[in-house]
This record gives C-alpha cells, structure tokens and sequence, in this order.
C-alpha cells in the first residue's frame, strides 16, 4: 500500500522537471508543485496538526488546491474537499461535523467565513489564497514555510479523506475514507485504463466529488499530466484542449456527455490523440453511445459503475460496448460482487437484486454517524461478515455482467409495478429534439406514483407532449408511458453534476 500523500513526492523524485499539471493557463513542474506541498505540510504540522486531523480545502479546481490536497495528506491529515459553491450555512456544518482544525479557501470568502464563525461552535484557523487578507495566514506564506525533516508514518487504515454526500435537504454523511481504500482503486483503475507516464488528462470534475479526485491521483501515481478545468462553463474552449493538449483520457458523466453532444461540427475536430473516455457518477443513456462513437471514432468508452463508499465496483471492457447494451461490466480486480434480494438471499436468476460490494474499497463508514453507518454497511448471511450495500437495483446476466436498473429510492411504483426511471429516460433520449430529461414518480391518488418526464429541449428544437407519449407507446409497457410531460429549461444536479431524481437527493 501507497500512501496517497505520497503519490506527488514519489513522482518529483522520479521526474522532477516534467510538467505534472496545466491549471488557469500556468503549467506546473512535479518538484514545483512538491516543494509547495511540503511547504504546506509543514506550515499545517508547526501550527499544531496532529494525524488524522481535518482540513477542510474549499477551493476551486486549481492549482492551489492541488498543492493542499497533498500537503495534508503527508502532513497525516485528512483532506476535505468542498465544492467552491457550497453555500456558508453547510460549510458551517461540515466544519462542526467533522471537527476540521484548518479551513482553506479563497480570500474573498475568508472574511466572511470569520464572520459567520463567530456564532460556530468551532473557530478553525483559515488560510486565505490569493490576495493578502490583513489578519489571515497567507497561502504565499504558508507554502514557503521551510520543510520539516520528516513526516508521520502512515498505516494502511489512517484516515485520508471525508468525501460529503451532496443531499439538498437533510444533513449530508461523510464517506470516510481510508489510504487503502483509495490506493487499491487509484491502482486498479489505473490498471484496467492503463494509464502511464505518457497519459494527458483531461478532468473538469469538482475534486470535490469522488470521480474528480480519482483522476488527480490517477495521474500523479504514474507520473503523468493533468489538464485541470474548472468545469464545463465554455465547451468550445473545452474541445480545443483536446487537440491543444493532446489529450489521451477524459471522464464524464450523463450531463457533461449531452453538453458535448449538443455541439456544432465535432466530427470535424482531431480527436486522434484521445485513447479512452470514460462514464460514472450516473447511468449513461444508451442513446448518447452511438453519438459519441461518430465523434471519438479512435477512442475506447470505459462504462463504469461507483459509489462514493467505495469509488469504484464495476467497469465494462470497451470491445463489449456494442454487444453487452445497457451492461457496466463485470467487478473489478480485488472486489466481489452479488445480488440480494429483500430477504437477504442471492439473486441469481437473472431477477433485480441490490448489489453488494465485498473487499479492501469499502468505506470505514460514515463520520460521526453510526446509525446511518449501520443501514449501509450490514451483516451478510451470504458471506457471514459485513459488507457494503450499494442501494442500486441491478441484473446479473449468466456471464456475470451487470445491468443497472435504478437507485431503490428511485424506483417508481405505479398500478402495483415497478418502473426504473433509466429504462423511460433511454427511450426518450432517442428523440432528436431532447438535449436532458429526468423520469421521476409524481403522487397519483389512483396510480399511487404517476411516471413523469421532465424534458430540457435543444436550442431551437420543438416536441409535444403527444409526441412523447407516442413515442414511448411504441417502445415501452403501458404502464412506463408517462402519464405527465413537462418541458423545462433546465434540470436539478447536485454539486458533482449528476442530474438529482427528487429533493432527497
């Protein structure tokens, strides 16, 4: 096991001048960036972090952010990644939750961070980045602050980072996640992708959210370069990185796929250099798979299925893209996967099942929460121990390939059946004229649950309501037909992007 503080050091050792990272237009060596962390990891130990304590880094996609992120983590601490937007009242929650020592953030927010700490149970030193802020430690002078002569030991099981569930209302879990769990994925994924020190990545996730941060460390662990956008805010300059950059890897999920695919001309564009893409964080429409191989006619699609309580579980070889429709593979290396029913049993007739996950990714669980810990990590009487229940509804075919059908919150039960929301959306993403769309059950008084689309049209595209239910007749059991279409401009995500099913999300 490899610390994953440690990826960055190890990485300036071995190639000290090469570019490690291209962020806000400035390129970055790894001993640069090293020397930077180790100035923050000794800054955060001289002020009095001790292993195991919380950072909080809330900061945008960036280089600052990068330098953070491995700063704490050889210091022993534990990083927590907040997204840039989140909102002062959850900063203060996550900050009293998790007890956090330091919080980083941009100068612009530090002062009103200060203000609104004065009524916190718990008054964090802040750090501020970028312009001096009188009485803030500066982040200039924190990274300049000379190197200790050695760091804590770190064990397999010390804690490296809490990654907050995004839910809009109630009060979001921290997945607490250990150095082995996350090792054991960054080095499977690098794995099955495989990825190595020629790689150009391409991220525009939060490094907030579990998937972005995967693609940092996926990097830096075989010494590659990373192209670090802070979203998807202007996709034209976005596809020109591409070609700029040449960039090799690029992961997305549903709502960055249909902002690319909405695009003028990519067909046109040099994609050459772009060896594989990737989908997680949500179900890919099956529509979107044919669209964008006439885009990326050289390059390989990675289907993959993760949770934030363990990263990763599945991955779909690319060569069985076209012949295991609607599949996200098979488990990966060092994980073990089944179906249960309600009862507890093994599911292998083919029937949904929730899916289980068995081995070194699982979460310790969540912080400061065991009740919540308890309805996820359970006592299998498959396996006689404790593993991780997923929560999503899957098919296993007789090969071992697994199906998505739907998050078990998510499922819509309508005249005594069950309707999977994806299955409604794959049909309805066939129509030209939709951009994104959301199936979701709505209350009926007869039905119990009415099937409702929500629907966001391209630019200048036109589509009835008749035309929908039409559609959806010729492909789908009655009983899938929604009953309700809805035209909206846009469509709820929560802050890694994903579109939200329902308020709970």
């Amino acid at each position: 096991m490899t610390p994953i503080g440690e990826y960055l050091p190890l990485a300036a050792k071995a190639v000290p001048t090469k570019e490690a990272l291209l962020a806000q237009n400035r390129r970055y060596s790894y001993a640069a960036l090293s020397a930077s962390a180790d100035g923050c990891s000794a800054w955060l130990m001289n002020n009095g972090l001790v292993k195991g304590d919380r950072v909080i880094i809330y900061l945008e996609n960036s280089a600052e952010a990068v330098v953070c992120i491995f700063g704490v983590l050889r210091a022993g601490g534990c990083i927590v990644v907040v997204n840039p937007t989140t909102p002062m009242e959850r900063v203060q929650y996550l900050t009293e939750n998790c007890t956090a020592k330091f919080i980083i953030a941009p100068s612009a927010k530090a002062s009103a961070i200060e203000s609104a700490a004065i009524s916190w149970k718990l008054q964090p030193e802040i750090v501020a980045v970028g312009d001096p802020v009188e009485g803030f430690v500066s982040y200039n002078d924190m990274i300049e602050t000379p190197a200790v002569s050695s760091y804590p030991t770190i064990e397999p099981e010390d804690i490296a980072a809490i990654i907050y569930t995004s839910g809009s209302t109630g009060k979001p879990k921290g997945v607490t996640l250990m150095h082995k769990n996350i090792d054991i994925v960054v080095e499977t994924v690098i794995d099955y992708l495989e990825n190595n020190k020629d790689d150009v990545i391409l991220n525009v996730l939060q490094l907030s959210f579990g998937y972005g941060l995967l693609q940092l460390l996926a990097t830096f662990r075989t010494g590659a370069r990373l192209v670090l956008e802070k979203g998807v805010a202007y996709p034209y300059d976005l596809i020109k990185k591409f070609t700029q950059e040449r960039v090799t890897g690029f992961a997305g999920a549903p709502t960055i796929w249909a902002i690319i695919l909405s695009l003028k001309g990519l067909e046109n564009e040099d994609f050459s250099s772009l060896r594989y893409i990737t989908n997680a964080a949500a179900a890919m429409p099956m529509p979107f798979i044919p669209q964008l191989q006439k885009i990326f006619t050289t390059t390989k699609i990675f289907l993959m299925h993760g949770l934030t309580e363990c990263l990763r579980t599945t991955y779909l070889p690319p060569e069985e893209i076209n012949t295991r429709t609607q599949s996200v593979g098979t488990g990966m290396k060092n994980v073990e996967l089944w179906l249960e029913d309600e009862e507890g049993n093994k599911v292998t007739d083919g029937s949904p099942g929730e899916l289980v996950i068995r081995g070194p990714n699982i979460m310790r669980g969540y912080w400061n929460d065991p009740v919540a810990t308890s309805q996820r990590l359970r006592f299998s009487k498959v396996v006689n121990e404790t593993v991780l229940y997923a929560g999503d509804l899957f098919r296993q075919d007789e090969e071992g390939y697994f199906y998505f059908v739907a998050r078990m919150d998510d499922v819509i039960k309508s005249r005594g059946e069950k309707v999977s929301p994806v299955e409604v959306e794959d049909v309805i993403y066939l129509l030209e004229a939709v951009h994104e769309c959301r199936v979701i059950g709505a209350a009926d008084p007869l039905l119990g649950q009415a099937v409702k689309a929500e629907i966001v049209l391209k630019p200048g595209a036109t589509l009835t309501e008749r035309e929908v239910k039409a559609y959806c007749q010729q492909h789908l059991e009655d009983y899938k037909v929604p009953k309700i279409v809805a035209f909206v401009e846009s469509l709820p995500k929560t802050a890694g992007g994903k579109i939200k099913r329902a308020s709970k999300d």
